[in-house]
C-alpha cells in the first residue's frame, strides 16, 4: 500500500495534479497509521512518539497545502473537485484529531479496539487508491463520480467489519491497576 501511495505522488507532482496529490497523502496517512494501530495492538508498552507525530503533521499538510493554493488561486474554477477537496479534508481532520486526542491514552484501550482501528484505516487507505486509480484512468461527467464511488461503494464493507470485531463499552474502560495486599 505505501508503494501504491508513493506512485500517486510520483503521478501527480509531474502532472500538477493537486488532487491525486491529497489522495496520495490521504491514503499514505491512513496506511502508516493503520500499520502503527496493528502495532499499538501487538505491543501494549508501545507509545505514541516521533514517528507518530510526524504522520500527523504530514497529514496536516496534506490538507493546508492544497487549500492554502485553492484560496490563492481562482477557487470558483475548481468546480465539482472543491467539493470531493472538502470531503477528502474534512474527513482526514477528523483523524488527524481524533489521533491526537487518543494520543496520551493508548495504554487504556482494548486490542479489539486498535483492531478496529487497523481495519478502518486499511481498507480506507484502499478506498482511496482506488479512488486515484479511478480517477487517473476513468473519465467520468461530473468527474465526482469517480471521486466519490469507491467511498460509496466499499464504506460499507468498513461498517461491516467494524461491527464484525465490534468493541464493547466494557472494553473500552480503562484499565484500573492491580493493588497487591
Amino acid at each position: 500500500m505505501i508503494g501504491i501511495s508513493i506512485t500517486a505522488f510520483g503521478i501527480a507532482i509531474p502532472k500538477g495534479n493537486l488532487f491525486l496529490l491529497i489522495v496520495g497523502g490521504f491514503s499514505t496517512y491512513m496506511t502508516l497509521t493503520g500499520y502503527r494501530f496493528l502495532q499499538f495492538r501487538r505491543n501494549s508498552k508501545l507509545k505514541f512518539g516521533f514517528w507518530d507525530y510526524i504522520f500527523i503533521g504530514v497529514g496536516f499538510l496534506t490538507v493546508l497545502i492544497p487549500a492554502g493554493y485553492i484560496i490563492q488561486f481562482d477557487w470558483k474554477n475548481i468546480g465539482g473537485i472543491l467539493i470531493v477537496f472538502f470531503v477528502f479534508s474534512a474527513i482526514l481532520i477528523s483523524m488527524l484529531t481524533t489521533d491526537l486526542f487518543h494520543a496520551k491514552k493508548l495504554s487504556t484501550y482494548s486490542k479489539g479496539w486498535f483492531l478496529n482501528r487497523h481495519i478502518s484505516r486499511m481498507m480506507g487507505a484502499f478506498i482511496a487508491t482506488v479512488t486515484a486509480f479511478l480517477v487517473q484512468n476513468w473519465q467520468t461527467d461530473p468527474i465526482v463520480i469517480a471521486w466519490l464511488l469507491p467511498t460509496v461503494i466499499f464504506v460499507p464493507l468498513i461498517i461491516y467489519f467494524t461491527k464484525k470485531f465490534k468493541v464493547t463499552s466494557k472494553q473500552l474502560k480503562p484499565k484500573m491497576p492491580t493493588q497487591n495486599p
